[in-house]
């Protein structure tokens, strides 16, 4: 982190607020430096930089893992010769603004932020910023490693969206002519849409613990161990967390001995989980109910394409008659594609509010 301006980090609103200086003798018009960092802050997860480009814009970044990344910008160029100047940047959950001017005159300019879902600022377990991304720079995927600890991964999110982008671009180059190929192909989406489906759920479900949102550890016991071994299950979790340095609910989560108490890939697992845990009901999270079932039953294919001696060119074989044949091509792909997108986005909208 960088904070020349000593702003009283822990005193900061993550959500709203205003930061106001002066700027009389610096760098900041020094051409020989193309970049000049002027702020590097973090309050929990939420990354505020100030900072003069090459081309003398002052932008002001606000990036915060679960929402797109703003960005308030005004060129400062024609104020080099200015004695003092004035600088405020705002935010909050609406828009930003990035103020600029030279103190003692009424002329005082201003910028409303945008968003950019290319730059991110993220906080790595080792207390550092981290910049993902840039201008016209898109990062899908991204891991940082110190040493052997891995100290920054991709948030839940970030995961499942890469995920969709390689499925999308898979369709895209899916040709129609043959048939074989394009059943196999469309099978194993299929199987990648439930993997995200997967993961997202399990991360996200860590990840709110982190984020600090109530959760009753209780009502999950209550509901995935038997009452016979539910004691000893807990004086084992509990022990585990001491010793590795983590919380009950990640050893609970990754389970002993290989056994994971809940299966993210079953349906009632994982809507009981988000109900127990933090009280969130998926049945009243504003998802249409036909986005809901389209879900399980792409769940269940993926099953049969795992698990099943069958060939599964028609989905639904043994529905049929008097369903109509459902077969695996590039049309079921782009409907799961669609619902699962659908679906992740409102749940992890529903996940902002807790």
């Amino acid at each position: 982190m960088y904070n020349p301006l000593r702003i009283p980090v822990d005193q900061l609103n993550e959500k709203e607020g205003t930061i106001t200086f002066v700027v009389s003798e610096s760098n900041l018009f020094d051409e020989r430096i193309p970049l000049v960092r002027i702020l590097e802050i973090a309050k929990g997860q939420t990354v505020f930089v100030l900072e003069r480009d090459p081309n003398f814009n002052l932008r002001f970044i606000q990036s915060n893992p679960n929402y797109k990344t703003k960005i308030a910008e005004i060129n400062i160029r024609d104020l080099r010769n200015a004695s003092k100047l004035f600088i405020a940047f705002t935010w909050s959950e609406r828009e930003n603004v990035i103020y600029a001017g030279e103190c003692g005159k009424d002329e005082l300019r201003s910028a409303r932020s945008y968003e950019d879902s290319n730059i991110k600022f993220r906080v790595g377990e080792d207390g550092r910023i981290y910049q993902i991304g840039d201008k016209g720079i898109q990062v899908g995927y991204y891991r940082v490693k110190l040493g052997e600890k891995v100290v920054l991964e991709p948030t839940a999110k970030e995961v499942f969206d890469f995920q969709m982008e390689k499925i999308k671009r898979l369709i895209e180059n899916c040709k129609r002519e043959d048939f074989l190929f394009e059943s196999t192909l469309v099978q194993q989406i299929i199987v990648m849409l439930t993997t995200a489906f997967e993961v997202y759920t399990r991360t996200r479900f860590l990840e709110l613990e982190r984020e600090g949102k109530p959760l009753d550890m209780e009502a999950l016991y209550s509901r995935f161990i038997p009452k016979r071994y539910r004691e000893q299950f807990k004086e084992e979790i509990r022990e585990i967390a001491r010793e590795q340095g983590k919380t009950e609910l990640e050893v609970f989560i990754e389970g002993i001995d290989g056994r994971r108490p809940i299966n993210f890939q079953d349906w009632d697992s994982f809507k009981d989980a988000y109900n127990k845990g933090y009280g969130l009901k998926i049945g009243e999270t504003g998802i249409p109910n036909e986005i809901l079932l389209e879900v399980q039953r792409f769940i269940k294919w993926r099953h049969k394409i795992i698990h099943s001696k069958d060939d599964q060119t028609i989905i639904n074989f043994e529905e049929v008659p008097p369903a109509e044949p459902i077969f695996t091509n590039k049309d079921l792909a782009e409907k799961g594609l669609n619902v699962f997108q659908k679906f992740i986005e409102e749940l992890h909208k529903n996940t902002l509010k807790l």
